[in-house]
């Protein structure tokens, strides 16, 4: 294996409710009334320009604008999940190449990533802004698979999302599920992953195994 791609939100970036937060709150207004529990449900792991679409047809940009006020207002909440670092710093010494591959806007990404100090180990990002397909179309792996140069055999794309595992096996790629974060292990296995990643150090641990296989 030469690269790993991630999801951001909910895989590495404890983020996932703070932006469904945004979007409640930023809906809400909009509508002049409460999300039910369905709704609020409905918005997980979907960017908000899909909702948008589906709620706001002839409003997307009023009520995007509006999004943009709401998120900006907690985005310094958003930290790394435990352990993260760690296996991020592990993977980078063992020269394996990294990408991001997330449905959210680009200038949002580069932010956190800064702020939380994510952005040193990731050779290529690609965002909502960088393709015009999103997942679960291969579409975005495909860019960060041509970006770093590498064949789809040589790479997995881990994520928190059913969408997430759809996309790396449509573009071909082995796909981890991520557990710690937002995942949900009943929803994710119907979409039977190549791997089931309960905590950061699991990767690790199937990296290892398989560069010790290697030297055998």
């Amino acid at each position: 294996m030469k690269a790993i791609l991630f999801d951001l939100d909910g895989t590495l970036h404890d983020s996932e409710k703070w932006y469904i937060k945004a979007c409640c709150d930023c809906l809400e207004k909009a509508r002049e009334k409460s999300l039910t529990d369905d709704e609020k449900n409905y918005l997980i792991g979907k960017p908000i320009m899909v909702i948008l679409n589906e709620w706001f047809e002839g409003r997307e940009q009023e009520v995007l604008e509006l999004f943009f006020k709401c998120y900006e207002g907690i985005q310094s909440n958003i930290e790394p999940y435990k352990d993260v670092h760690q296996m991020l710093n592990i993977l980078n010494r063992y020269g394996i190449r990294m990408g991001i591959v997330t449905s959210k806007y680009k200038k949002y990404v580069y932010e956190e990533m800064k702020s939380t100090n994510l952005d040193v180990f990731f050779d290529v990002v690609v965002t909502l802004d960088d393709c015009d397909y999103h997942k679960p179309h291969p579409a975005p792996i495909n860019m960060a698979l041509e970006r770093l140069g590498v064949q789809p055999y040589d790479c997995i794309y881990i994520g928190d999302q059913p969408t997430d595992i759809q996309a790396a096996h449509r573009a071909g790629i082995k796909s981890g599920a991520a557990l710690w974060g937002e995942g949900i292990f009943d929803q994710l296995i119907t979409q039977k992953p190549s791997y089931i990643f309960e905590e950061p150090q699991d990767i690790l641990d199937a990296f290892l195994k398989v560069e010790a296989g290697r030297h055998e």
